[in-house]
């Protein structure tokens, strides 16, 4: 059995736990720090962000982009903590960012490593930080001091006592870069009560034919939700089709409402709209699919959409819309035919079927509810000196920079309460 004693334990390497560590050396780098990692690095999902490049806030940060019980409590928090904030806090660590045209700011090397490696830099240079990798915890008994019991991967024995504890261990989203959730049964041990959980920006598991032939096709569009006949929400962007999803930002953006839905059964019906001609109104493609027709009649319908659509897309519209002879000649399209043609291409039905899993998520919705948190400190109301931060709070954000912001914010603010100010 080994024995560790620390000024401060964090549990979990990923980028609540970075900052948190990152920011109590800045505010007083006497205190020890042990970052407890159940991977064999820190900062794994960090890494795996925004293709790599790592989107770590964005201009237009918000409430109104941000969801969940918790995330009322963002209003004042965002007057002190904005993207300037983030950015010059990263800036003093040595980082530089830039800005794309939809706001999201990213790394001037353009490598997530960057942010990785200013933050490590800072503490390993200038404070007493342990990285423990490759130890899991899985007991915490609240004395004068924290004392966490945890196992490593040899299988060693560890004993980690700490005045300071803070739980930044992730949720249940992406476990093969995060943590699968080991959180929660701590959570439990202290009686810290979560909302339900469920997996947000994720692909949309959908039942739908033409799938099988959309497979691999990627459009520029728009997707609508629709929650018993009336649209609730709407995003442009990529659209992605899987063999058995709907996948891209636009869907991921509105895979938090589906995944609730099935969470709490709390609507009736969801479909999801496709519009892969946005720059055409129904009426608009409905005339020029018209005039297709008396310019190409002698064609056979297989090639009446080529310049126009990808053949796969073109092929599943057909099936969507029922027809099925593809050698008919394209001046034989009815009336009928042509006003479902145009429809379809604006309002092009899916309906998702299940809920999505936590492998393909990005983040995990739900957490740790507002009662049990002092947001002004990040600190339990039940125990002192014990602080929440990340993806583990019911707070969560869409695509663009957003959670990866919370997640700066709430390190900041724990290490602030912990080794005051700076």
């Amino acid at each position: 059995m080994k024995f560790l004693k620390y000024d401060v334990a964090i549990i979990g390497g990923g980028c609540s736990g970075l900052m948190t560590a990152t920011a109590i050396v800045r505010n007083n780098p006497n205190l020890t720090i042990a970052l407890i990692e159940k991977n064999t690095k820190v900062g794994r999902k960090l890494l795996a962000t925004g293709n790599g490049r790592c989107n770590l806030t964005n201009e237009y940060i918000s409430p109104e982009y941000y969801f969940g019980s918790c995330a009322e409590y963002l209003c004042n928090l965002f007057q002190n903590y904005d993207c300037g904030f983030i950015r010059k806090y990263f800036s003093d660590l040595g980082l530089l960012t830039v800005s794309d045209s939809e706001g999201r700011i990213y790394p001037l090397s353009n490598h997530g490593s960057s942010v990785l490696e200013c933050m490590q830099n800072y503490y390993q240079h200038f404070g007493h930080v342990d990285e423990l990798c490759s130890v899991e915890v899985n007991h915490i008994v609240c004395q004068k001091h924290y004392l966490l019991q945890c196992i490593a991967k040899d299988n060693e024995n560890i004993q980690i006592s700490a005045k300071y504890l803070v739980l930044a261990c992730g949720g249940k989203a992406s476990p093969k870069l995060s943590t699968n959730g080991l959180g929660y049964p701590l959570l439990e041990l202290l009686s810290v009560r979560t909302s339900v959980l469920f997996p947000s920006l994720v692909p949309i598991t959908c039942n739908d034919k033409s799938l099988n032939l959309l497979k691999g096709v990627r459009v520029k569009g728009s997707a609508s939700l629709m929650i018993d006949g009336n649209i609730v929400d709407k995003h442009k962007g990529e659209i992605q089709f899987t063999e058995k999803a709907l996948s891209g930002i636009c869907i991921f953006q509105l895979s938090r409402t589906v995944n609730e839905y099935f969470a709490t059964k709390k609507q009736k019906s969801l479909k999801i709209l496709l519009d892969i001609l946005p720059q055409f109104s129904e009426q608009a493609c409905k005339d020029f699919i018209n005039d297709r027709i008396r310019k190409f009649g002698k064609y056979e319908l297989e090639y009446f959409f080529d310049g126009l659509l990808q053949k796969k897309v073109a092929l599943a519209l057909y099936q969507k819309c029922g027809i099925a002879d593809l050698h008919r000649k394209v001046a034989v399209l009815n009336k009928k035919e042509v006003q479902l043609l145009a429809r379809t291409l604006k309002q092009w039905e899916f309906i998702p079927t299940q809920a999505s899993c936590f492998e393909n998520a990005q983040i995990t919705a739900g957490g740790i509810i507002p009662n049990e948190i002092n947001f002004d400190r990040m600190e339990s109301v039940r125990y002192k000196n014990l602080f929440f931060g990340g993806e583990i709070v019911d707070i969560d954000g869409l695509c663009g920079g957003y959670n990866l912001h919370w997640a700066w914010c709430s390190g900041i603010i724990i290490a602030r309460a912990i080794g005051g100010c700076h």
